[in-house]
């Protein structure tokens, strides 16, 4: 497993574990507080121990889970024990803890059609599933929970990955999970989402934002400025196969 950080590849004032196992890469991020720092995603157990390294030079208090997916909570549980850390998610995903199945995926483009099917039969399997876990926050309408908490940020709903995806938004970044990705190197659209025209509306709202950063749940976290022509290029796509 290759893992980078902001100190072999700094991008802005971001800061984040970019893992990569088998060609396949998952991130996670750290966000500064004032009453304590911020673990958003915790990724699968084998990215446990590289983790658990990269996280003990912050104060970990909580957790942002940016959607229910293993990928993103496989170390969700173990790290709030160990952390005595609080798990933020949001409401509309607390069904999903454990039960990929409950929220079924659908390709976002033909290419990924083959792929989708993998991912729904590998999500329903025992060994893709996360340990569970009761998230103590749930979020909601609330845009302005995290200033409770000491944090210069506001979720932004983000749905269609999952029915409950949700971002942050701190200083420039949009931190997006899965609402977009970078999974292969570049700016992409993601593969999957359990509701596609939920997604088209998440990603006009990434447009709308236009912050300076995508730090995405997968890959390197990525200009918006490089990011743009790909997302108005979805959008008109969809906005063609519609007519």
């Amino acid at each position: 497993m290759k893992c980078i950080t902001e100190k072999e590849h700094s991008c802005g004032s971001i800061n984040y574990l970019c893992a990569s196992i088998g060609g396949s890469s998952m991130t996670c991020y750290v966000l500064r507080g004032k009453k304590g720092d911020m673990l958003i995603d915790t990724g699968i157990s084998l990215v446990y121990k590289s983790l658990r390294e990269y996280i003990s030079h912050y104060d970990i208090r909580y957790i942002l889970l940016t959607h229910a997916h293993t990928d993103h909570d496989g170390n969700a549980a173990r790290l709030r024990k160990e952390l005595n850390a609080e798990i933020f998610l949001s409401g509309r995903d607390r069904e999903l803890v454990g039960h990929f199945e409950r929220q079924p995926v659908k390709a976002t483009s033909p290419r990924y059609r083959v792929r989708n099917i993998q991912q729904n039969v590998c999500g329903r399997m025992r060994l893709f599933r996360s340990a569970p876990y009761t998230p103590d926050i749930l979020l909601g309408s609330d845009r302005n929970i995290l200033h409770e908490y000491g944090f210069d940020a506001e979720t932004v709903p983000l749905p269609g990955h999952t029915l409950g995806s949700v971002g942050v938004l701190s200083e420039g970044v949009l931190y997006c999970g899965d609402a977009f990705t970078a999974m292969w190197g570049k700016p992409d659209i993601t593969p999957h989402a359990a509701s596609p025209a939920a997604m088209v509306c998440s990603l006009e709202r990434i447009l709308e934002l236009s912050p300076e950063w995508l730090a995405t749940g997968h890959g390197l976290p990525v200009k918006m400025s490089e990011a743009r022509a790909v997302i108005r290029k979805y959008l008109l796509m969809h906005r063609h196969q519609l007519k």
